[in-house]
């Protein structure tokens, strides 16, 4: 099959935003070869959907996350069929259940994680205050996180599906300049070092989705500096409820977990979820949150820039999580990021809805205190579709063996498929 390269096609066109060329080879004999398995990971006690629990095949590098409704669909090569799925989440004992068990179901099976009790020093078993453990963890930004300028390199990808079907996939390798964690007006800084994208033009019918902004808004959800987006600091008491969850173990340290929660009287469209913060020094190490867009029809403008005036589309969730590293240095930093979004979009006078997910993760691999500013012209925008703006950068050599996008592998481990391109461009 020939490659296909990006081309800026006129037509139907539905951009999203995200918070506010050498292709892949679509080809009908993997699909002959693989077979699929779908879930809902649930908690065992209050049913509750887990948003980013990780499935994986056990000993194979094939996983995924689960999306904003605790649903995962797993594709994987049919000579893995003997095989069994681990499922695991932070703080829950991990699952394990055989393949066969989900091809002997006629509908998707839902997986209940039971809670992990967590062994924690004396200490901690005393009253805390969540609301302010949530404040101390701001008080101590300036302690915690770096106060000067960072150099960082990380790997982007995105991915677009319709109904479960891939249609749109790009990678890239970031250089990001990133400014000191204190309040200021000073916003981070990237730019693509190498990329690549394809899109499946034959499963494209009559809209041809595109996300805009998405490598900007994986730095975006490092949201440390404004945790309640929209809220200010000494008033979050105000917008939200705080409640004190089970402690997890987390990189072999202990995290206090507080939840927050939308107070039922806030009109606006706010968030609700999870902030972990470092028992040892209050770091906030870890933030999952959802906007609350269920069933709320303000959620479409927020989300869709353009639209066919007869396409109607609803914003189904907008999930996202940041989680941050503890440097060699004792200071915590931006490591990892995801954005899931899920809409569903009918035509007028037509009977069927057609659903979409979008997909977006960055992960860091290297960080440097000798910074550099990246020039004006090379930086990413706001405005930017991922799709197009890899097509500028791609080097079909750079990538060596990992020569196909994977979007059934773990970030990681594609990471460490090209591990050694990137140790040897930092030669």
């Amino acid at each position: 099959m020939k490659t296909k390269y990006l081309t800026k096609q006129k037509g139907k066109v539905l951009i999203v935003s995200a918070l506010t060329l050498f292709a892949v080879v679509f080809s009908l004999q993997a699909q002959e070869n693989t077979i699929s398995i779908s879930g809902t990971v649930v908690d065992s006690e209050t049913r509750r959907p887990m948003v980013f629990a990780s499935v994986s095949i056990q000993d194979i590098g094939i996983s995924i996350v689960t999306n904003g409704e605790g649903y995962f669909t797993l594709k994987f090569p049919k000579e893995y069929a003997s095989k069994s799925i681990s499922i695991s989440y932070l703080g829950y004992h991990t699952g394990v259940m055989p393949i066969s068990q989900f091809l002997a179901s006629s509908r998707p099976l839902t997986i209940g994680m039971i809670q992990a009790a967590l062994p924690i020093p004396m200490a901690t078993v005393k009253p805390i205050d969540p609301l302010e453990l949530v404040k101390e963890a701001f008080k101590k930004i300036r302690h915690n996180f770096p106060q000067e300028k960072m150099q960082m390199t990380g790997f982007y990808r995105e991915m677009i599906r319709k109904g479960n079907t891939y249609v749109a996939l790009s990678e890239a390798v970031v250089d990001v300049h990133k400014p000191p964690y204190a309040p200021s007006f000073t916003v981070d800084q990237v730019g693509i070092y190498k990329g690549r994208g394809s899109i499946d033009w034959a499963r494209i019918d009559t809209v041809f989705v595109k996300f805009q902004g998405g490598i900007r808004s994986a730095l975006d959800i490092d949201v440390v500096n404004h945790l309640f987006l929209g809220v200010l600091e000494h008033e979050i008491d105000k917008y939200y409820d705080f409640t004190l969850e089970h402690p997890v173990q987390m990189n072999d340290r202990i995290q206090y977990v507080v939840s927050f929660q939308q107070k039922p009287h806030v009109e606006d469209i706010l968030f609700r979820g999870k902030v972990y913060v470092d028992y040892e020094t209050k770091a906030i190490s870890r933030v999952e949150f959802n906007m609350n867009v269920e069933n709320d029809d303000r959620a479409t403008a927020i989300f869709i820039r353009r639209k066919p005036l007869s396409l109607r589309a609803t914003v189904d969730y907008a999930a996202y999580m940041v989680q941050y590293r503890q440097l060699p240095e004792g200071e915590w930093a931006f490591d990892y990021s995801r954005t899931d979004l899920k809409f569903t979009a009918k035509w007028d006078r037509k009977l069927f809805r057609q659903t979409y997910t979008i997909t977006s993760e960055m992960a860091m691999t290297e960080y440097s205190r000798q910074s550099y500013r990246i020039p004006q012209e090379s930086r990413v925008k706001t405005t930017d579709i991922t799709l197009y703006r890899v097509a500028d950068f791609e080097d079909p050599g750079f990538w060596e063996d990992y020569n196909v996008i994977e979007p059934e592998s773990s970030i990681e481990t594609v990471i460490s498929r090209i591990i050694r391109q990137l140790r040897r461009r930092q030669r």
